[in-house]
């Protein structure tokens, strides 16, 4: 039996803990992403072995999955008899499959921790400069492309720009409230 001082001193410690542990410090929330990841990995892999066991071993099912099933007939009717060797690969299924999403968030969210999350956090504070709604952009001094001999020529993506840019800047500019002259 604990003394109920040291009960107490222990309920506040581990309060205390779990405070810190809500705190928003990088290295901690790392630390708890890697712990439940690697927690919740190694369950569902020791889910799929024991699957692979009952796979070779489908008589040994321990009394308690069939009391489970027992009182969940709804889990019952989608599984199939206990006994049987697909048993323990459907059985084990369900919860793999449920919770990989939630694995695959963790992996997720310790990658994001600490200088990428910063750098997106700045990303996303960062202010934006918005041009302005009707102004004309300034067009810069277009010199004439030389013109190149006539005949057969090879048309490459520079020239194509060249020519589209030449096409743009012959079109007059008119503000998006304007009919076309």
């Amino acid at each position: 039996m604990v003394d109920p001082l040291y009960a107490r001193v222990i309920a506040w410690v581990g309060l205390t803990v779990l405070l810190v542990l809500c705190l928003p410090f990088t290295r901690i929330q790392k630390l708890l992403l890697d712990v439940y990841a690697w927690a919740l990995r190694l369950a569902l892999l020791a889910l799929l072995g024991a699957a692979a066991f009952l796979w070779f071993r489908p008589g040994d099912i321990p009394a308690w999955v069939t009391d489970t099933l027992n009182n969940l007939p709804s889990l019952k009717a989608i599984l199939p008899q206990p006994g049987t060797q697909h048993f323990g690969v459907c059985a084990a299924a369900l919860p793999v499959l449920v919770f990989l999403p939630l694995l695959a968030f963790l992996d997720i969210g310790r990658k994001l921790v600490g200088a990428p999350l910063r750098r997106l956090r700045a990303l996303a504070t960062e202010p934006t400069v918005a041009p302005a709604p009707h102004a004309a952009a300034p067009t810069p001094a277009l010199t004439p492309a030389p013109r190149p001999a006539p005949g057969a020529r090879r048309v490459d993506r520079r020239a194509a720009a060249d020519t589209l840019a030449e096409a743009g800047s012959r079109r007059p500019l008119r503000a998006p409230g304007e009919p076309e002259p």
